[in-house]
């Protein structure tokens, strides 16, 4: 029962459903959005729900290509820790469960229908992602995947979406395609060359030296920085949007010339092989754009709900992380461990 346990955990990725949860909340807090305790952590938990099927069915479509890969062997449905149908049922029924907390909560049928189409598109890139010869497009789809529940939700609990959400939006955007065509595409490098799947990484030329680090090549190396500096320049904006005083203005760009700093420093010391990949993604880059998107919303949300839902998700992190220690200091060693 542990073992069966730790595998749905596995395939879910709750492990990284808190900043899923909190990508629900963000764009009604920056609408100005005041809610209860209750409200908060049922619309979080649709953004959990959302994080398990997207999951899932990645871990799905991804099966064929995952039995031809060493590393992934002890996967849960690669090491048959799981059924197939497992994984399909939850695909098919996790998406419904969504659209039925969204119904429960009393969403608007315009923000239901944009709600299903974001699953849609979600189910679509999955799906199309793995056999497409155009990863930039499939990537910049998987980006509009992420970013939209900060406009959705917002309608979702009755507000406007304002200009401010929209510059949040597009953050976020940039951000996610950050994710996973960065750090993502860096950390299953040397799967994705050793299996033939086309990423924007391999298609660009990037590849790994024999100590693990990488080595971008010229193309990749623009892409990289592109990214990241429209990245950095949205979030800089969007703070400039959402400060509402010359004070808070001054400090909110102080801290995002800090933040922008260390994200660049960072970069640069990825793609000049000064440092290898970080094996579960989890990049210093990536969370200086974070840190300039929580500062808007610190500048224009409710800041005691804001700091009960990075709480929150501070809680959900460590949760996991006594849980899988515990884990696997008591674990065969045929158990699939999390894949991040």
């Amino acid at each position: 029962m542990k073992d069966l346990l730790a595998a749905y955990l596995n395939l879910l990725r709750l492990h990284t459903a808190g900043f899923e949860a909190l990508a629900f909340v963000i764009g009604p807090l920056l609408a100005g959005w005041e809610p209860s305790l209750g409200a908060l952590a049922w619309l979080g938990s649709v953004g959990v729900v959302v994080n398990g099927y997207i999951f899932a069915l990645n871990d799905l479509v991804d099966l064929p290509k995952d039995r031809l890969d060493p590393a992934k062997a002890r996967s849960p449905l690669v090491s048959g820790k799981l059924p197939e149908r497992a994984a399909v049922l939850l695909a098919v029924c996790l998406p419904l469960l969504a659209a039925a907390m969204t119904a429960t909560a009393g969403w608007a049928a315009p923000a239901q229908a944009w709600f299903l189409v974001m699953l849609a598109l979600g189910a679509f890139v999955n799906v199309y992602q793995k056999v497409t010869d155009h990863p930039v497009v499939m990537d910049a789809l998987f980006a509009v995947t992420m970013a939209a529940p900060l406009p959705v939700c917002t309608l979702g609990v009755g507000l406007p979406v304002t200009p401010v959400v929209w510059l949040a939006a597009a953050v976020m955007f940039f951000l996610c395609w950050q994710l996973n065509s960065i750090a993502g595409n860096c950390k299953d490098l040397a799967s994705d060359l050793r299996t033939g799947f086309k990423t924007v990484a391999t298609s660009l030329g990037a590849r790994l030296a024999d100590d693990g680090t990488l080595r971008p090549g010229l193309r990749y190396t623009w892409f990289c920085w592109t990214i990241h500096g429209l990245t950095t320049s949205l979030g800089v904006l969007t703070l400039a949007v959402a400060a509402t005083s010359s004070i808070l203005l001054s400090l909110v760009l102080l801290g995002a010339v800090v933040a922008g700093w260390w994200g660049v420093r960072d970069l640069s010391r990825l793609l000049r092989g000064r440092r290898p990949p970080a094996r579960r993604g989890r990049e210093w880059y990536f969370a200086a754009g974070g840190v300039m998107l929580l500062g808007a919303v610190a500048c224009r949300g409710d800041l005691p709900t804001l700091a009960v839902a990075l709480g929150a998700v501070a809680g959900w992190e460590a949760l996991f992380a006594v849980y899988w220690s515990w884990y696997w200091s008591t674990a065969r060693p045929r158990v699939a461990k999390p894949l991040g």
